[in-house]
């Protein structure tokens, strides 16, 4: 057990090694015989399509993992299951659930879930597998590759994106609407946040808005121009936006969100983290489009 957690990167624990080692690795032996019940709906610890297949990740000798934990390949087929570049791809593949993004040694139980667990410590919303953690005890340090040791702003990164979609993820279970582009269009960031800015635990993410240098006017209620308004923009730097005497009325923006988030030109320029990555943290809540069809 110790050399297998070794392999992986470090010591775990036993809890912990069994999904980062075997959680959707290999192909359920029941479900060949049609006889597993936990088939519909699908919650086996194994997988039943070659699509649900998860590679187990692993550190080779130089510190680089096996596969990387943010960079999607453009050649896997998320319907068959398959990628030409097979099982060597130094890519990640998008397989279903992405499983092989949450169980990766790089993210799996670094975050707390921002759900609740039942009386057998499931999760309410994820089950028996999720992974997220529950609770300090089932926190995790992330494992990190050479690269990120050598450079330590890339692995901020990645933790600050993981924060982001663990909070937009709460979002969208509080309210399902959020998922509609046009719904986030009409309602992003027009309405103050309840809670008190010190106990919102999703910060900028939050599609409430917490000041009002974060606040954005209905546009279908206000009709102003996507063109920043010349007493709240000076020079590349938006201002306090109360400085502007004819405040809602105004026919101009007066944040950047309400700039980024214009029906003229929300979803009109493509999004550099999808580009870049395959992947954006911020998930509905981006002004930038994602596939051709936004």
């Amino acid at each position: 057990m110790a050399h297998d957690s070794q392999q992986l990167g470090l010591i775990e624990k036993n809890s912990h090694l069994n999904y980062l080692r075997d959680f959707r690795v290999e192909q359920c032996q029941l479900f060949l015989q049609h006889k597993c019940t936990q088939h519909r709906p699908f919650s086996c610890f194994y997988w039943h399509f070659q699509n649900q297949r998860r590679r187990r990740p692993f550190r080779r000798k130089d510190g680089t993992f096996s596969y990387d934990p943010d960079f999607y390949c453009n050649d896997y087929d998320e319907q068959s299951g398959v990628c030409s570049n097979g099982d060597d791809c130094p890519l990640l593949h998008r397989n279903a659930n992405d499983t092989e993004k949450r169980y990766h040694l790089r993210y799996y139980k670094t975050g707390l879930c921002t759900h609740e667990s039942d009386a057998k410590g499931h999760c309410l919303k994820n089950g028996s597998h999720c992974s997220y953690a529950h609770g300090a005890n089932d926190l995790r340090q992330p494992v990190l590759d050479s690269r990120e040791i050598q450079n330590s702003d890339l692995a901020l990164e990645r933790l600050t994106r993981l924060c982001i979609s663990l909070e937009n993820e709460r979002a969208l279970n509080d309210d399902p609407k959020w998922s509609d582009s046009h719904y986030v269009l009409a309602n992003y960031k027009t309405e103050p946040c309840k809670r008190p800015p010190r106990l919102c635990r999703q910060g900028y993410a939050c599609p409430q808005y917490h000041n009002p240098r974060d606040r954005r006017r209905n546009p279908s209620i206000f009709k102003y121009k996507s063109t920043p308004c010349p007493h709240v923009k000076q020079s590349d730097e938006w201002i306090d936006p109360t400085v502007c005497e004819v405040g809602d009325s105004c026919k101009y923006c007066h944040t950047r969100t309400e700039q980024q988030f214009h029906p003229e030109i929300y979803k009109s320029t493509k999004c550099n983290d999808v580009s870049v990555t395959g992947y954006c943290p911020r998930g509905p809540f981006c002004a930038f489009a994602h596939i051709e069809r936004d």
